[in-house]
């Protein structure tokens, strides 16, 4: 029956994350148990390894003695899996088995700037496992420059968003003719919101603020 997991949080310093995980991942899979023969000190990875060495050494003589582990793999089959969110800076996190865990494999790792206490939900970092929509934040009436294609340079206003496509419908600012251009919203970048995108964004800050601060929740976020 396989072990119950969890997963843990660790800080790092900015644009280190993923130095710490591949460190972490060195520690976890990089090293393996270390055996060693009692006759003749050769060292090897398993103990069946050092068992079959043993029958054939040639300082055996009639000297009889058991393998001998020189050291352990403490993560090894205790790890599951080690994350770096992409839109997450500053965190590293692991799913493993127990907490002790967390505390070897950041043992002596550079960057790393701390654990954080108690568990982390899948719901908590649901959001960053995944990148947002290309055209999320993108409204009609916007203003937009296109950074690749044939239109490159070009600034156009948002007459449509279609969400199911990440497509932006425009309208160039400087052509004469008023012809729709489709464009994928990775290749668009916002330089003037649209007065209506603001408006609603206004209506938003007061109706949180006649509501008041929530209340802090006992979750990853609030540590």
């Amino acid at each position: 029956m396989q072990a119950k997991t969890s997963i843990y949080a660790i800080r790092t310093t900015i644009s280190q994350e993923r130095s710490v995980a591949d460190l972490i991942t060195t520690a976890v899979t990089g090293e393996t148990d270390l055996w060693e023969c009692p006759f003749c000190g050769e060292q090897f990875s398993s103990q069946e390894s050092t068992i079959k060495h043993m029958r054939d050494c040639q300082k055996a003589g009639k000297k009889k003695g058991e393998p001998k582990l020189v050291s352990k793999n403490q993560l090894l089959g205790r790890v599951m899996a080690i994350l770096v969110p992409e839109t997450l800076r500053g965190y590293v996190f692991l799913e493993t088995t127990e907490f002790r865990d967390v505390e070897i494999a950041i043992s002596g790792v550079p960057h790393v700037r701390g654990r954080v206490s108690g568990k982390v939900s899948l719901e908590e970092i649901d959001k960053f496992l995944a990148p947002p929509p290309a055209a999320e934040g993108i409204s009609t009436g916007d203003v937009v420059e296109i950074i690749s294609g044939p239109f490159k340079g070009e600034r156009a206003r948002v007459s449509r968003v279609d969400t199911s496509k990440e497509e932006l419908i425009l309208e160039l600012l400087d052509s004469p003719h008023t012809i729709p251009l489709r464009v994928h919203a990775d290749f668009a970048k916002i330089v003037e919101k649209g007065k209506a995108a603001e408006k609603k964004e206004e209506e938003k800050r007061e109706e949180a603020e006649s509501q008041g601060p929530e209340e802090e929740e006992d979750s990853f976020w609030s540590h």
